[in-house]
């Protein structure tokens, strides 16, 4: 397993080795700004299988985590006018929006959903990283399926000793994880509630500016 400190990946030789262990269908452990997550390149089939096996875990699709609106639109179609107007000022921030897939989007990825989650993390350097990348990262928290998630990286390191490469951010403070909206239906509803959620149904309610 390769370790990287996060505050270095994008030094040349350490983002050359994230890059090359992405495009190879390898299996990373990187913080975000809720809870560590376990991702692959977003398009892999292969890594997201392997993200199953490790977590114990094959029911639900996964998320992708993206560095910026373009990246968002390539992902989803029929985006709606309450998330251009009001929800997409919560970017980037703690919360994951389901869309409607957009045709870029292999429908084995989302494993008959119809829906596609995307998180466009409030961390500016994993952001950075996304972006150079040119792909988007799947995401889906670091832990075993029905277990609490993991937010240390080294009880991250030992449970997952399988992963091919561990970006370490330092142990994160507790976290709900991120606050899922859906957004496909006529009436955006929470789906699940974590960081933040108050800021979401301030703005649903017409309460923020």
């Amino acid at each position: 397993m390769i370790v990287i400190p996060f505050a270095a990946v994008l030094a040349p030789d350490h983002f050359a080795s994230i890059r090359d262990c992405l495009r190879a269908d390898g299996v990373i452990a990187y913080p975000t700004d809720t809870l560590y997550g376990l991702g692959g390149n977003f398009f892999s089939t292969a890594a997201g299988a392997r993200i199953d096996a490790m977590k114990n875990r094959g029911d639900l699709p996964y998320s992708a985590a993206v560095a910026d609106l373009a990246m968002l639109e390539s992902l989803a179609a029929g985006i709606p006018a309450v998330f251009r107007e009001r929800l997409q000022k919560l970017l980037p921030g703690k919360f994951t929006f389901l869309f409607k897939p957009g045709p870029a989007v292999d429908p084995a990825l989302l494993k008959g959903s119809g829906k596609i989650g995307i998180r466009m993390p409030g961390l500016p350097l994993l952001l950075e990283l996304i972006s150079a990348l040119g792909f988007p990262l799947i995401s889906t928290s670091a832990n075993l399926s029905v277990r609490p998630p993991l937010n240390d990286p080294r009880r991250i390191a030992r449970e997952f000793p399988n992963l091919d490469l561990l970006i370490d951010g330092g142990a994160l403070p507790p976290s709900r994880g991120s606050t899922v909206i859906d957004i496909t239906g006529e009436t955006p509803h929470v789906v699940r509630r974590g960081d933040d959620e108050k800021k979401v149904l301030s703005l649903l309610h017409g309460d923020a500016g």
